[in-house]
């Protein structure tokens, strides 16, 4: 095992204990993990830094969440909430995509409408979103499934095989969909495995990343850093977005495209 996937798996558990506990301290996370405090807390450090935890005096605590927070919810869940501005934001961002290019798309349920949207355009759509499997698609849209350790409440695919196979491709675009946005942290997720997928793929991506989210996800900041907003070239979203919000992104040269 490299020295990544130790790190990755120390970073997991230590995510999964603060979950639980609520609070965890360097001295239980030492013994807990079997590593020196130092290496602790350079992982809180590093942690921090990701947006992942709270760094604090001994210790850490969770990311403080916005406007109630966005915790995870199961995907036949998410799947059949906003779906009519879910379908309107599939199409406008299908417009975006042209002939023989390769994406990079993520898991959620909005992408999936995306999926369904693309008509009439030969491309190739690299993904670790295993509910892609059974969705209705276009014979001319060719899938690829990064595999890996499966998360049944997301139906997605995470660890370091997809994370080992993204850097390897450059993509023409990424098509992400999200669980929150928000001005100060960019975007965020319920899961931190998907984080690291999301960050390799935009890492990877030649052209545009362009987010896809309905407004129930804007001004909202979910457990986990995805990317910033620096990151980010084009939010495809509904007609309900606030316009402060629409406008601050504009400023920050952002293209907000309006389904």
């Amino acid at each position: 095992m490299n020295v990544r996937t130790i790190t990755y798996n120390r970073h997991l558990r230590i995510l999964d204990l603060l979950k639980e506990k609520g609070e965890v301290k360097v001295e239980f996370l030492a013994d807990d993990l079997g590593v020196s405090a130092v290496t602790i807390r350079r992982d809180l450090d590093q942690l921090d830094q990701r947006g992942f935890l709270v760094r604090r005096h001994g210790g850490a605590i969770p990311l403080r969440e916005k406007s109630g927070g966005v915790p995870e919810r199961g995907f036949i869940e998410k799947d059949s909430t906003y779906v009519l501005e879910k379908k309107r934001i599939a199409e406008k961002a299908a417009e975006l995509i042209s002939d023989s290019e390769i994406l990079f798309m993520n898991s959620g349920s909005t992408v999936l409408f995306f999926l369904r949207a693309l008509r009439n355009k030969k491309v190739r759509i690299i993904t670790n979103n295993a509910a892609a499997i059974g969705c209705e698609k276009d014979s001319e849209v060719e899938l690829m499934f990064l595999g890996g350790e499966y998360r049944e409440q997301s139906k997605s695919f995470v660890g370091e095989i997809p994370l080992s196979i993204i850097k390897d491709i450059n993509s023409s675009h990424t098509i992400l969909g999200t669980n929150g946005l928000d001005l100060e942290r960019g975007l965020t997720t319920s899961v931190f495995q998907e984080s690291s997928i999301n960050q390799a793929m935009v890492e990877n991506t030649n052209g545009k990343v362009i987010v896809l989210a309905d407004s129930s996800k804007l001004q909202r900041i979910s457990n986990f850093l995805s990317i910033k907003l620096d990151k980010i070239d084009i939010l495809v979203t509904d007609d309900k977005c606030p316009e402060d919000f629409r406008l601050a992104l504009i400023e920050r040269d952002i293209q907000v495209i309006i389904a």
